[in-house]
């Protein structure tokens, strides 16, 4: 699998990052190995998870951290990979309530540590942002604990763009590392923001080009949308009722439109829903690395096919908003061939 340098880091990651928020709970423990298997084998090396991971399933609190650190230590896995873990997510039952203070990411962080089996996490991750919270702060507590060897970078998840600027702009003032890269949702999919959850913050194309104007790389995650486009491209979105959140988060026009348009481009250069999806991800102007959440070795092995895909430019505006469709000739033409890594 190719690898990218992260910039303002020392590191070069994998194209394609594996999320874990349901390994050991609704993938079991035996299924999370054997995709962390397959996904090292297929040279991936960023695992990412989260000290909330999965608390909303009864018994599946710190379930990824705990599978993942087993893993580490029976694979000896420790040294190959790129380790993502979050922290500081509000509790369930009171989202309105932030937990930023230097305490709570402290503890979160150390239970992290002990629960993967490791000293230091390589990319720690802020889940919710507090927006009232002073900035300032934050990033010296995370300062701290890059200094005491805990953390070697970090990063933000869901937080707006203002807050990033605000971030970034008081870590140049500070003379301090800052945030290195994002998590948010990020998608060609476009959420019905009724029916999502208020805490997630998003990637829009303003977002897309302040990351351009920063440096700042993506590490987004529901890269795929639940797989509503691959569920169109199926004809399953209307006929299995657990798609019903699906249904509500992504089924409305102006994704119907968008996959029009990625039907296109499949017959223009013979790729699949998911390659052209994610291919969508990986042809920003920037470094982006898209989160997988494979559930089995099948789910993996199609999110494996996209990771050489790359779309022109004309492409990915095309996708957006249906413009530059001159660039793409006539569906099915086999003149041109999709740009490769």
């Amino acid at each position: 699998m190719l690898k990218v340098h992260i910039p303002k880091t020392d590191l070069v990651a994998s194209v394609l990052g594996l999320g874990t928020d349901y390994f050991g709970s609704t993938v079991s423990r035996d299924v999370a190995m054997q995709v962390m298997d397959f996904y090292i084998e297929a040279g991936g090396n960023v695992i990412d998870t989260a000290e909330l991971y999965a608390r909303w399933i009864p018994g599946g609190e710190h379930q990824s951290e705990r599978v993942i650190g087993e893993w580490l230590r029976d694979r000896r896995m420790r040294d190959r990979i790129i380790l993502s873990t979050k922290g500081a997510h509000p509790n369930l039952d009171s989202m309105h309530i932030p937990r930023m203070s230097k305490a709570e990411i402290q503890s979160d962080l150390n239970s992290s540590l002990k629960r993967l089996g490791v000293d230091c996490i390589d990319i720690y991750w802020l889940h919710r942002d507090a927006p009232g919270y002073p900035i300032e702060e934050v990033l010296e507590t995370l300062e701290s604990f890059r200094r005491a060897g805990k953390v070697r970078y970090s990063g933000f998840s869901n937080w707006s763009q203002s807050r990033a600027e605000e971030a970034y702009l008081t870590a140049q003032r500070l003379g301090i590392k800052g945030f290195i890269a994002s998590q948010n949702m990020w998608s060609l999919a476009r959420v019905n923001l009724a029916h999502a959850d208020p805490t997630w913050d998003y990637i829009d194309e303003p977002f897309a080009r302040w990351h351009v104007a920063r440096g700042v790389a993506a590490f987004p995650y529901l890269t795929q949308a639940n797989g509503y486009f691959r569920r169109l491209d199926l004809g399953t979105l209307m006929e299995v009722p657990a798609d019903a959140r699906v249904r509500l988060l992504f089924d409305h026009q102006e994704n119907r439109d968008r996959f029009q348009r990625i039907r296109n481009l499949q017959r223009k250069y013979g790729l699949t829903v998911g390659q052209v999806v994610l291919g969508y991800l990986r042809s920003q102007p920037f470094p982006v690395f898209p989160l997988v959440g494979p559930k089995n070795l099948s789910d993996l092995g199609d999110c494996l096919q996209s990771v050489e895909t790359r779309l022109s430019a004309a492409d990915v505006l095309y996708l957006e908003q249906g413009n530059g469709a001159e660039a793409l000739g006539t569906p099915g033409d086999s003149s041109s061939n999709v740009p490769t890594d």
